[in-house]
């Protein structure tokens, strides 16, 4: 296996040239790969540093590579601690990233991808996985006990120093049904953790914590989901914190030994320089193209989603705030003090591939037509909602394909039942927009 030279520590490193679809999901010579039954993010989420590490590691696990890249964010912005920061509003979000990864019990590889993504930055950080790695979630008091505050009524009682956990569960339909008891503080506590706020409770009260960094990640097949999951748990808000993100095994390999532990060396020593630097940042703000992207953008497509009701809608709540703590983990992986569009597309199309998930694990996505580009355009429309998706998305979705294959897939979408378009007025000609409204 060739070992690729480590990444430039104080550069942006470049995403790979060339058809990154056939790397990960698409047909690839002398490889066998499972058919695929969910939805397919789209490639720009593997954008910067985070995306080459998932490319660099892809050959070596059967991991989807998604999978894998969700567990590197949400790991790496629990290693980053509570110093960087973003503003949105009068909120002040930390780096944190929560996911439920939601995959087949067998198929899914769910456990290869946090296996993958530990064994990298095991390597960069050893100290931090001696002791702020956890699982077995079960109670507020259990959590808030990990990382509490000394008590100030003995002098010998510091505390616990380091804030900082990465939680892992890997069952996590068991953390679902313990937080369904009565009387059990962990619904509440976890939205709170999620904030960055102080813990505490009020019938404990030495029993607190300062400044908790607490990200997790959590394992569930799509059945158990639906069985655990009711209206009242959504309502609650604790389930809108996670991403849920679909994943399925992306490769057979019946003999892989793994990563090579030169590969492994190699990037843990840029991933080392990369959180070193990165633990520096303090607030994170946007460059100019990417506040212009946000506004005129992103931010009115995420407005879109939230129009609807139903177990879709709750699940996908906070995508706005998400987007933009996503977009922070990339740029500060990438070296930046400052979102750039890049970072802002990537973080866009991973929230957008969170809800597709959603949909089809929830059962909200009755078909597909086989046509992978036709069912990306069909989910960019539907996503937009009522403003509809333009001629200028249609392009950037499938900037590679030539304008007759566009053409074809926009001629084959308002041949859907649901489907249609509308011209709206603009400054000169014009606009072409598609629509989606669901059969009554």
């Amino acid at each position: 296996m060739s070992v690729p030279a480590q990444a430039p520590p104080t550069a942006t490193p470049a995403a790979t040239a060339g058809p990154v679809q056939d790397v990960f999901y698409g047909p690839l010579l002398g490889v066998e790969r499972p058919a695929r039954p969910g939805p397919v993010p789209d490639m720009a989420v593997f954008q910067g540093w985070v995306g080459q590490t998932v490319r660099d590691l892809d050959p070596t696990t059967e991991a989807d590579p998604v999978g894998v890249l969700v567990n590197l964010l949400s790991a790496a912005g629990a290693m980053l601690g509570s110093g960087p920061h973003l503003r949105i509003g009068n909120d002040t979000h930390p780096a944190l990233i929560w996911a439920l990864t939601i995959g087949a019990t067998a198929a899914g590889r769910k456990g290869a991808g946090t296996n993958t993504a530990r064994l990298l930055l095991a390597a960069a950080e050893p100290e931090f996985f001696k002791g702020n790695m956890l699982s077995g979630l079960s109670s507020g008091e259990g959590l808030i006990e990990a990382v509490r505050d000394g008590d100030p009524t003995k002098e010998d009682d510091p505390g616990v120093i380091d804030k900082r956990r990465w939680i892992v569960e890997s069952e996590y339909g068991v953390t679902m049904a313990r937080s369904r008891r009565e009387g059990n503080s962990l619904g509440g506590i976890l939205r709170q953790a999620w904030n960055g706020e102080d813990l505490g409770l009020m019938n404990r009260a030495a029993l607190r914590v300062t400044a908790p960094h607490l990200a997790i990640i959590g394992h569930i097949s799509p059945r158990e989901l639906r069985a655990k999951m009711q209206d009242s748990e959504m309502a609650g808000g604790t389930y809108n914190r996670y991403l849920p993100i679909f994943v399925h095994r992306n490769l057979i390999l019946a003999e892989s030994r793994g990563a090579d532990p030169q590969l492994v060396d190699n990037l843990a020593t840029a991933w080392r320089t990369v959180l070193a630097d990165a633990r520096q940042a303090g607030e994170v703000t946007l460059d100019e193209a990417a506040r212009k992207l946000w506004r005129e953008d992103v931010y009115p497509a995420l407005c879109g989603d939230e129009d609807g009701d139903g177990p879709l809608a709750e699940f996908t709540a906070r995508a706005a705030p998400y987007t933009l703590r996503l977009a922070m983990v990339y740029a500060l992986l990438d070296h930046q003090r400052q979102i750039g569009e890049d970072h802002l597309r990537a973080a866009h199309a991973l929230v957008t591939y969170s809800r597709a998930s959603a949909a089809h694990v929830l059962g909200l996505v009755e078909h597909t037509t086989g046509d992978r580009k036709l069912d990306k355009l069909a989910a960019a429309v539907r996503t937009v909602g009522p403003r509809g998706l333009t001629g200028d998305e249609v392009y950037r979705l499938f900037k590679k394909s030539t304008k007759d294959e566009r053409d074809r897939l926009v001629a084959a979408l308002l041949q859907l039942e649901g489907y249609g378009s509308a011209q709206i007025p603009g400054a000169g000609r014009h606009a072409t927009v598609l629509l989606y409204a669901p059969p009554t």
